[in-house]
């Protein structure tokens, strides 16, 4: 017990984002931990693999830190990876921490976030409290220039402000001003709520108080829900549900199936579920709608159908949609 409990406490002691889930080498996914404590690919493949499949390939040092990660679209370097450019690059500081990006020519680049650099400033424990995106030197002039979090006695991010340049506050996608968290054991989400200053669960501007969240053992989302200050289920204003759950996964994480659910929790009226393919490289082909009696039938816009298109760089060009007479929707 002794030993395991030393092993524990290293691993907790190194800073930043610190350890692998196994070593360096090509995973579907670079970093599933969403606490920020630790980075944990997920979803190992083989060299050969890596020749078709879409995956990063993961990178880490002597002292187990992160260094880099490096995108493959179809086997081929791609500027188009979920960080918006080929490679991340991390450097390693006493009290900071430089995350920079590269474009397939090896030049410094800005992400698709329009971020040439992003500076994390680290608690007395090695994680970050503090991210700061800078645009060719200055904090980015639009958007979220700066980030501050609180973490917890595990170190995971507990609560999160983000900030414009000008320092005003800029709520999360949700229009939750201060985002509180809390993880399961693997460091995935369970949940993203918002609360008053009192620490009172009350409603977002998009009427809803909490997103809940769960997560497969290597990071997949398989459900997600809205819930309003009362704990009860909430329709989306924009999606039009109120409860999504992701089936039927296949070796590379990737769902065949989604079921839609309405404000009472029962299958959505006009769509109950989406039956997803996927290309050879594990990009979505396609979606089809059905009702919940197995028929064809339409989203909310009149799609039937959609296809997804990219180009041979794993550029994602948009979708193509069909109506339920599989003509094109212009």
């Amino acid at each position: 017990m002794k030993i395991k409990n030393l092993l524990f406490l290293l691993i907790f002691l190194l800073p930043f984002v610190t350890y692998a889930q196994e070593k360096s080498g090509y995973y579907i996914n670079w970093d599933m931990n969403h606490a920020e404590t630790s980075v944990k690919p997920s979803i190992p493949i083989s060299n050969e693999e890596a020749k078709t499949i879409n995956c990063y390939y993961v990178e880490f040092d002597n002292d187990n830190r992160l260094v880099s990660v490096k995108y493959y679209f179809s086997g081929q370097p791609s500027n188009h990876s979920n960080f918006g450019a080929f490679e991340l690059v991390r450097e390693y500081h006493s009290d900071y921490v430089i995350e920079k990006y590269k474009n397939t020519e090896g030049k410094w680049v800005e992400n698709s976030s329009k971020i040439h650099e992003k500076k994390y400033y680290l608690n007395s424990d090695g994680y970050w409290i503090k991210k700061e995106n800078y645009h060719n030197g200055k904090l980015l002039p639009e958007g979220v220039a700066f980030s501050k979090v609180t973490r917890n006695e595990k170190n995971e991010m507990a609560t999160e402000i983000q900030f414009s340049a000008q320092g005003d506050t800029i709520p999360d996608g949700n229009g939750f001003k201060i985002v509180h968290f809390l993880y399961n054991k693997d460091g995935l989400t369970l949940y993203r709520q918002n609360r008053d200053e009192k620490g009172k669960i009350i409603n977002g501007s998009q009427g809803y108080a909490t997103v809940i969240f769960q997560f497969d053992q290597n990071g997949m989302f398989f459900e997600e829900q809205f819930l309003d200050e009362n704990n009860d289920l909430f329709l989306h204003p924009r999606f039009d549900l109120a409860k999504i759950n992701w089936r039927a996964f296949n070796k590379y994480g990737k769902p065949s199936r989604i079921y839609y659910m309405d404000g009472l929790g029962y299958p959505h009226e006009k769509r109950a579920y989406g039956v997803i393919e996927y290309r050879l490289n594990m990009t979505r082909e396609s979606i089809t709608y059905y009702d919940r009696y197995g028929e064809r039938t339409t989203d909310g816009n009149g799609v039937g159908k959609s296809i997804y298109n990219y180009d041979t760089n794993g550029k994602y060009l948009g979708k193509t949609d069909f109506d339920l007479e599989n003509k094109l929707i212009e």
